[in-house]
């Protein structure tokens, strides 16, 4: 949400207070992911980049690919 603020402020806000008030009323209940918020901001035409890091989870410990391919080759 912050990412789609720095580039729709004006936007975010009446969507956020929307939201809001659905809650308020009853007919949205439950989390929203943050995929299922980012469908719907580019179902409105609210397209933006996102910063996105992929990580594996190895006993336990995260790793970046980078780290996990330099392993694997070691």
């Amino acid at each position: 949400m912050e990412t789609a603020r720095r580039y729709y402020p004006a936007e975010i806000e009446r969507l956020e207070s929307s939201i809001a008030s659905l809650i308020a009323e009853g007919r949205l209940r439950g989390p929203i992911s943050g995929e299922e918020l980012y469908s719907f901001l580019r179902r409105l035409g609210l397209a933006f980049s996102m910063d996105v890091k992929i990580r594996i989870k190895e006993h336990g410990e995260l790793k970046s690919i980078e780290e996990k391919l330099r392993k694997s080759s070691s």
